[in-house]
């Protein structure tokens, strides 16, 4: 009986097989292009980014991160902030496989931990991109939106909580994302 606990156990606690590939990024805040190199310089200085390619016409930033690094998408979102400026959204590109999400599910990426809200229950397979709609990630209004999709506490602080599911350890950052 111990046995089959601890494969139980281990199976909960496994890690989605996904890599986190790029990001694109839209600032608020921008007036001029001196404002756009300032985000793009941040952008660099982060040690998991790779390369960055700016849109100046719509503030918009593809970043591609280096191959095997831990990505850590605060760190992201922190750079745009240290340079003056605010995140307005950010999709994330990630390479599954066979990743099981629905309304409410936690799963873990690349050592971020995700918390979906407002997608139906289905199987990520090859590269998917997912919306930030964490605080901070996207308008107020917007983020309001989604918070109403789960009755979790973790969704107002950006912390899993008691009521996330047991495979996380409390107090961990998680991530709020939709598809």
């Amino acid at each position: 009986m111990k046995n089959i606990i601890v494969i139980v156990l281990l199976v909960l606690s496994v890690p989605a097989m996904a890599q986190i590939k790029s990001a694109s990024l839209m600032a608020s805040g921008l007036t001029c292009s001196m404002c756009s190199k300032a985000i793009y310089k941040a952008l660099l200085k982060v040690p998991e980014v790779k390369d960055v390619q700016v849109d100046i016409n719509k503030s918009k930033y593809t970043i591609q991160f280096r191959d095997d690094a831990k990505i850590v998408l605060d760190d992201i979102k922190k750079a745009v902030e240290d340079a003056g400026f605010s995140v307005a959204s950010m999709q994330v590109t990630a390479n599954f496989n066979h990743v099981e999400i629905s309304n409410d599910a936690h799963i873990s990426v690349a050592g971020n931990n995700l918390h979906f809200l407002g997608v139906t229950k289905q199987v990520l397979n090859g590269d998917k991109t997912f919306t930030m709609v964490d605080k901070n990630f996207l308008p107020a209004k917007e983020y309001k939106r989604y918070s109403k999709y789960t009755q979790m506490k973790c969704v107002e602080t950006g912390y899993m909580a008691a009521c996330c599911p047991k495979n996380g350890i409390v107090g961990t950052r998680i991530y709020h994302v939709t598809l």
